[in-house]
C-alpha cells in the first residue's frame, strides 16, 4: 500500500505536469537563447535530467551596511519542486558582469562549523572571521571569507532584514552562506551549502502559469 504522505506528492507533481498547456511551451528552437533570468514562478525548467517547476520567486536586495540605503543589486532566489522526486530546493542567480547561478545542497548549523584549529565556531565570531578574512571547516573541508553584506528579502510584498556571511572552498565550486536574520525581534542563524551550476546546463521549457492558478 501506497504511503498517504507518497501519494498526495506524486497526485501533486501529475497534477502540475497535466497543466502544462501548449501554449505555454518554448519551442526548441527559442530554448537556447533563455536562461535562468527568464524563469518566473510557475514555469518548468530541465537541469541534468530533471525536470523543476517554479513554485516561488523572491529576491534578495543589497543594502548599506546599516540597512539605511537600497543598492542596485538583488540575488534571485527560485523555490522549486523536482517532478522527478518530490523534492523541493532552492536555485538562485545573480548578475555581476555575467550570469552565477548555484543550488542549495543542504542546510547545516553552527554545530558542524569549526575554525582552523577544529574549535568550535558561533554567531559570536563571524564579524571577527570577516574582519581578519579568516577560513572555516565544514564537513572537512575549508571555506574561506568571500563576502559579508546586509539586504532585504522581498516576499509577497514584505521586506525582511538578513545579513549575510558568504565562504567559497578553494576552487569555487562549494559555498556556504550563514544568513542572520533579524525580522521576527530576535537573531535567527541559517546556513546553507550550495554549489556552483553552469548556466547553460539549464533549459527552460514553459512560460509561467498565468494567475496563481498554480501557486
Amino acid at each position: 500500500m501506497i504511503d498517504t504522505a507518497v501519494k498526495k506528492s506524486f497526485d501533486q507533481r501529475f497534477s502540475l505536469v497535466r497543466t502544462l498547456g501548449k501554449e505555454q511551451l518554448i519551442l526548441e528552437s527559442d530554448q537556447a537563447a533563455l536562461t535562468l533570468m527568464d524563469a518566473e514562478k510557475g514555469c518548468f525548467f530541465t537541469w541534468l535530467g530533471d525536470t523543476y517547476f517554479v513554485k516561488e520567486k523572491n529576491q534578495y536586495q543589497e543594502m548599506s551596511e546599516d540597512f539605511a540605503i537600497r543598492q542596485d543589486y538583488f540575488t534571485t532566489e527560485l523555490t522549486c519542486l523536482c517532478i522527478e522526486t518530490g523534492l523541493v530546493g532552492h536555485f538562485e542567480w545573480e548578475f555581476d558582469d555575467e550570469l552565477e547561478v548555484s543550488v542549495t545542497l543542504e542546510q547545516t548549523s553552527f554545530k558542524y562549523i569549526k575554525d582552523e584549529e577544529g574549535k568550535s565556531v558561533d554567531e559570536d565570531d563571524l564579524d571577527q572571521i570577516a574582519e581578519d578574512k579568516d577560513a572555516i571547516v565544514y564537513a572537512g573541508q575549508k571555506f574561506w571569507y568571500e563576502d559579508d553584506w546586509a539586504a532585504l528579502y522581498l516576499k509577497d510584498g514584505k521586506e525582511e532584514k538578513v545579513y549575510m556571511y558568504e565562504f567559497e572552498n578553494e576552487g569555487s565550486s562549494l559555498f556556504l552562506t550563514i544568513e542572520e536574520w533579524t525580522g521576527s525581534g530576535r537573531e535567527e542563524y541559517k546556513i546553507y551549502l550550495s554549489k556552483s551550476v553552469e548556466p547553460d546546463q539549464i533549459t527552460i521549457m514553459s512560460k509561467g502559469a498565468p494567475g496563481d492558478a498554480l501557486a
